[in-house]
């Protein structure tokens, strides 16, 4: 199965979209962006957290849209861009 990057991205973007509102405190991706985008090593992934559940909730709907390359590439980059994960008690 083939998918364009251009698609791949979109999904990649839906995909932080949605961690950031379920994220507290809650924030648009397009927000991230804004607010902490020319800011050098702003960290801003560490102001923002999310459970563990609800982390691997959100990324499983997205990377069943996407190839086996793509889930990869997903992965990697929610390394560098996903908010940060708490266990809950």
């Amino acid at each position: 199965m083939y998918m364009s990057e251009t698609k791949a991205l979109k999904i990649f973007e839906s995909c932080l979209n949605e961690l950031y509102l379920n994220s507290d405190p809650p924030i648009s991706w397009e927000k991230v962006g804004r607010k902490y985008g020319d800011k050098p090593r702003s960290e801003f992934y560490m102001k923002h957290k999310i459970s563990e559940e609800k982390y691997e909730k959100i990324v499983e709907k997205y990377k069943k849209k996407l190839t086996p390359y793509y889930r990869r590439q997903l992965s990697w980059t929610l390394l560098d861009y996903a908010p940060t994960t708490v266990e809950m008690e």
